[in-house]
């Protein structure tokens, strides 16, 4: 994982825009478990490709696999400025204004996004990663989005009373 630590937020309260902005790969962070996946896509493939007697059958399937898990191999970018959130995800970019999101929890590994309304072929909620530095998105994330929207995720591993 890297980090773009070029534009941060300015230590005065100035009207320019504040932006942060970093980048999360987490196949980087945990090669044993990039390894171990891919070996699984290469064997579905094989396995399809047997039972549908082409090869080539085989290798739609990796590929397609290989896609639902593309956040995990590919780089993404969350840029966090004082317009909105910009997630520049390996097969698609997010760009969502502060306006259009309902809220929005956290724990130290990343961030779920609940937007407003539900938009044509998109989901209402999406996540966004840290990375290495949860403290530098943390920061962002609460000087740059509005008052209240920002909370920490709720426990759910007690019960309930």
């Amino acid at each position: 994982m890297s980090f773009d630590h070029s534009a941060s937020l300015p230590a005065d309260d100035s009207d320019l825009p504040r932006i942060v902005s970093w980048k999360v790969s987490p196949a980087r962070q945990r090669p044993g478990l990039a390894i171990t996946v891919l070996a699984v896509l290469c064997a579905f493939g094989a396995l399809v490709g047997l039972l549908a007697g082409d090869w080539i059958w085989g290798a739609v399937a990796a590929v397609i696999l290989f896609a639902t898990v593309s956040r995990f191999f590919l780089s993404t970018t969350i840029v966090l400025s004082s317009e909105g959130i910009r997630a520049e995800f390996p097969l698609l970019t997010r760009r969502v204004r502060w306006e259009q999101i309902k809220w929005i929890r956290h724990d130290r590994i990343g961030a779920l996004i609940r937007l407003h309304r539900r938009r044509w072929l998109r989901s209402p909620e999406f996540t966004i990663l840290f990375g290495l530095d949860p403290d530098h998105a943390l920061a962002g994330l609460t000087a740059l989005a509005p008052s209240g929207l920002v909370a920490p995720a709720r426990k759910t591993t007690e019960p309930e009373p």
